[in-house]
């Protein structure tokens, strides 16, 4: 009694290439937004510099620091440089640098866990074993999906604060010409606008990482819920299920060791004739040639009757009946049977006699 089959997943093809992009993604976005949040983390520390002096080409990185990543600790002017931040305090952002810090810790720890279990994806998923393949896909699934709430709730809420320097930036003058003075620190509601836009750009991953996440993270799913609803445990075939074309399932049994009747095919059709080899040499003879110089020889008036038929103009007597012949020795080699066939088709000779110098017919003198 021979042991049944280890179980396999049958198309593990196409769940293999899943898997791979998603822990190399997984892997190289993890490092990567590992890096962002400890920065982030860093600034509100006031462990980074950020500008020695304030211009226009500092001033969006200024008002991104502040706004967002500035804690309570205050730099050295000699450091940091002081500026009005008047108009830039009157638009209230949804959250403040101290909220951000705690969103930053808590995206660092999910992170973390996103690098452990896409490493372990990239490990784990074998076709010889489903449990162990579900439970690396369902962690992963688990921690992206929470990547994948929490950008999207960063990226409103950042969204909201674009809207709100935008509204407050309309409300002031820009032009001399029109009503009303030009007030230069007006920049930094723009300046406060570029930063929220950013940061709602960074929190998608640009919009289409998260949208490959998110694609990566259903397809996963399906798969993990096709394996984990499939209650054959041969098989275990979740892509295409038991009812499909597979032919590995269609196909009938191989019986090797038992004996193949082969059928002959009868022809019914009465204009069908079998193939027949023979050994038999044919050659064509002109018949009407044959006849034509019988009747046209010098001797034709002697043998006239003779040459009105072909069958006449054989001389030879008639052959031996077989039963007088000698038995042949079965050694020998057949001999190649010629069998004579009248055809037309070939030129006819003139074989007219010669006209005699004195146009009389002489006989010829021996």
């Amino acid at each position: 009694m021979y042991p049944p089959p280890a179980p396999s997943i049958k198309h593990f093809g196409s769940l293999k290439t899943a898997v791979l992009w998603a822990g190399i993604l997984g892997v190289a976005q993890s490092i990567i937004w590992i890096g962002l949040t400890i920065t982030a983390i860093c600034a509100f520390n006031c462990v980074l510099y950020i500008t020695n002096d304030l211009s226009y080409g500092t001033l969006v990185k200024t008002v991104f620091f502040d706004l967002y990543f500035k804690g309570g600790c205050r730099m050295n002017p000699a450091d940091y440089q002081n500026y009005d931040q008047t108009i830039l305090n009157t638009v209230s952002t949804v959250f403040d640098p101290s909220q951000i810090l705690i969103w930053d810790s808590v995206y660092l720890g999910v992170s973390v866990c996103w690098l452990i279990v896409s490493i372990v994806l990239l490990l784990w998923v074998r076709k010889d074993n489903p449990k162990q393949t579900l439970i690396a896909i369902y962690s992963w699934a688990f921690f992206v999906a929470a990547i994948c709430c929490m950008d999207v709730a960063s990226g409103v809420i950042f969204g909201v604060d674009y809207g709100r320097f935008n509204d407050a930036a309309l409300k002031y003058n820009a032009n001399s010409i029109n009503a009303g003075p030009v007030d230069p620190m007006a920049a930094t509601l723009i300046a406060g606008g570029v930063a929220a836009i950013a940061m709602m750009i960074i929190s998608f991953k640009g919009f289409v990482l998260w949208f490959i996440n998110f694609g990566l993270l259903i397809y996963l799913l399906m798969r993990a819920t096709r394996i984990a609803t499939d209650k054959d445990g041969v098989d275990t075939l979740f892509n295409p299920r038991k009812n499909s074309n597979d032919i590995l399932t269609t196909r009938p049994p191989i019986r090797a060791y038992e004996e193949e009747k082969v059928e002959i095919q009868a022809y019914n059709n009465a204009a069908y004739i079998p193939e027949t080899r023979s050994m038999a040499e044919t050659i064509e003879v002109n018949e009407d040639a044959i006849v034509r110089a019988a009747h046209m020889s010098m001797d034709s008036n002697l043998m006239d009757r003779r040459f009105r038929d072909i069958n006449a103009f054989q001389q030879y007597p008639a052959p031996n009946p077989q039963n007088s012949r000698p038995l042949r020795q079965s050694s020998q080699v057949p001999v190649q049977e010629t069998i004579v066939v009248a055809t037309a088709g070939f030129p006819q000779p003139d074989y007219s006699p010669q006209l005699s110098p004195n146009g009389v017919l002489r006989p010829r003198q021996y």
